[in-house]
């Protein structure tokens, strides 16, 4: 039983004009995702990105959205009409008659007292829970089985009492004025040896953020219906209990952490440079260690900080801020007196109406998210709020300059030199070795913290010491010009020598579905190279290699292929040819082969056979041609 259809629709914003349900190829070049729920007369729900859009043009937005909204929910009562099917109220609980009338009665006074005492947070809820259960120890005796009415009755009551302080005197429950953001204190370099890190405290609502730096093999891996995702940026938010004074199980991220983290990661991703600009992997976490408010918000603002603490050139600070609505009628659409309030407080949030985050720098808005818990929010009262939004953001964004205007000059000592060149994809092999051996003695020799090898022949190594990091990067290159390869690096060097252009394998063609047991060439993040066929014994042509992704190695997702691998402990592997992938590369697959074996099928397996040598050919040669002249 509905009381009115719910649509939504999606706004990008390409070249100057709003674009509504955008495709995918087209929200590539949109500096807007904005996604609007709501009914034909009011907005439920926004979420989404920007490109440091003004709120002027997020307000046109969401106005474009909302009148696509208002088509869809026309259509849809007009559907209901020709349906003709008669709302069932039956299964609703109906509200107790004179219930509120009593409850405000009897609590009205004892409310306005608690708002009017302007307590801390720890203080303000132990009083709300001391008249809680009074509350409910006035009316047991009469309503023994309507515990949940009352209690709703209560919330009621206090919701309409903060918004009537709030409306009167311009004065909330903790004391500030309507717009006043709580004091806020910032503190960079709290952990000297992290490669950057930000205390940021506003009010009750604390939060510790650290920002590290890493190479391109550090990024976040993702699986995904259409493969696997990378990511160079990624926030991680933590909310423990003890942040709000709980004890409780702490384990896996929950939907809110995730959702928090989102939202922070959007505000931030906008300013960060290109990799291209800054090969570096960021990651950023934010651990909450008190909160009364707002802590996603309080995460983008020290997330921020790290940021620059560790000198990522981001392109301008920001600041985010959660805004709030108190509302006469929290059963009605939002209208020109309803009070908005900067900075919400945890109280705030539960009692009131709206939960605004709307996170930018000093030009626009980089990300936002819209909830509320009334009929709906007016384009107006969304005007008022963003504007409002404005200027608490200004206000933190001069709070943040004053202990760090912008990124600092130089990266820390503790933050590993990056050096990225490019090798032949067909010289992978040679640098990543057997069982991965070459990649590690790299390592190892010339002190290096990680060195990333990509399957288009990109390289990139890590290491404190550059003058290392140099030397290691002539001798990769050195390595794959010399004819023997192998050796390790450092002083030893390798061995020196040149040769023309690898030769072509020139054995017969691997059967596509056979099983081969092949060699280990290569183990590098993403596959392992396996030669399935060997070359001749005279090494005039080499072996048929294929590569065995990393998706492919086994039926339980593979997080680190090396380590996989190196558990192991084997030199060969049985694999079954699937293919050539666009590139004309072989595609092995050793998922294939314990599927077969799990589900009792036997494919046919091919055991790579020896070739002969020339010399062995015409000595047969030979035979037979006496053989025919007998």
């Amino acid at each position: 039983p509905l009381d009115k259809p719910v649509a939504a629709a999606n706004v990008g914003y390409i070249d100057g004009q709003f674009v509504l349900n955008p495709t995918n190829e087209q929200m590539e070049d949109s500096s807007l995702n904005l996604t609007v729920a709501g009914t034909k007369d009011a907005v439920l729900m926004i979420e989404g990105a920007a490109d440091f859009l003004p709120e002027d043009i997020m307000i046109d937005a969401v106005t474009f959205g909302h009148v696509a909204i208002k088509t869809i929910c026309e259509a849809m009562e007009e559907f209901g009409k020709l349906v003709g099917k008669t709302k069932n109220y039956s299964t609703l609980l109906q509200p107790v008659e004179g219930l509120q009338e009593e409850v405000n009665e009897a609590l009205g006074q004892k409310v306005e007292e608690l708002w009017d005492h302007e307590g801390k947070k720890s203080e303000l809820s132990s009083n709300m829970s001391k008249l809680s259960k009074q509350a409910w120890a006035m009316f047991e005796e009469k309503y023994p089985n309507d515990r949940n009415q009352v209690m709703k009755c209560y919330k009621t009551l206090l919701s309409k009492k903060m918004y009537q302080k709030a409306k009167e005197t311009g004065i909330r429950c903790d004391g500030r004025k309507l717009d006043e953001v709580r004091t806020i204190d910032i503190e960079t370099t709290l952990l000297p040896k992290v490669h950057g890190s930000a205390l940021f405290t506003r009010g009750e609502t604390q939060a510790i953020a650290t920002a590290t730096l890493g190479d391109s093999g550090m990024k976040q891996k993702i699986d995904k219906l259409d493969g696997t995702q990378q990511k160079r940026f990624y926030l991680q938010y933590t909310f423990p209990p003890s942040c709000v004074g709980e004890t409780g199980r702490v384990g896996m991220p929950g939907r809110r952490e995730v959702g928090h983290g989102n939202l922070a990661e959007r505000a931030l991703s906008t300013i960060l440079p290109s990799e291209k600009d800054f090969p570096y992997t960021i990651r950023v976490e934010s651990l909450i260690t008190e909160s009364n408010g707002s802590s996603s918000m309080a995460s983008v603002c020290g997330g921020c900080l790290a940021l620059m603490d560790a000198g990522v050139p981001v392109k301008s600070p920001v600041a985010g801020i959660a805004m709030g609505m108190l509302l006469d009628d929290t059963h009605s659409v939002s209208d020109d007196d309803a009070v908005i309030v900067s900075d919400i407080l945890g109280t705030e949030d539960g009692l009131g109406t709206m939960d605004f985050k709307v996170a930018g720098d000093r030009t626009g808005i980089t990300t936002f998210q819209l909830d509320i818990k009334c009929e709906g929010l007016t384009i107006e009262t969304m005007s008022r709020a963003l504007q409002q939004a404005k200027v608490g953001r200004m206000h933190i964004l001069d709070k943040m300059d004053e202990v760090l205007a912008g990124p600092r000059e130089e990266l820390p000592p503790t933050i590993p030199r990056i050096s990225a060149f490019q090798i032949p994809a067909d010289s992978i092999g040679k640098v990543i070795g057997p069982g991965g051996k070459q990649i590690r003695a790299v390592i190892e020799d010339f002190e290096l913290i990680n060195m990333d090898v990509q399957e288009d022949g990109r390289i990139q190594v890590s290491s404190l010491n550059t003058e290392k990091l140099k030397k290691a990067e002539e001798f990769v290159k050195e390595l794959i010009k010399s004819a023997g390869g192998g050796g390790r690096g450092g002083d030893r060097g390798g061995r020196g020598g040149g040769r023309g252009p690898k030769p072509a394998y020139v054995g017969p063609p691997a059967e596509e579905g056979m099983v081969y047991k092949g060699k280990i060439t290569g183990i590098h993040q993403f596959g392992v190279f396996v030669e399935i066929l060997p070359g001749p014994e005279d090494g005039s042509s080499p072996g048929l290699e294929g590569l065995c992704h990393v998706s492919e190695l086994h039926v339980e997702r593979v997080r680190n292929c090396e380590g996989f691998m190196n558990s192991m402990g084997v030199e060969e592997i049985d694999v079954k040819y699937i293919g050539k992938n666009a590139k004309g590369q072989l595609q092995l697959s050793r998922k294939a082969v314990l599927e077969d074996k799990r589900s009792g099928n036997k494919p046919k397996k091919v055991e790579p056979k020896e070739e002969m040598s020339q010399d062995e050919v015409d000595v047969i040669a030979q035979a037979i041609e006496g053989i025919q002249n007998l």
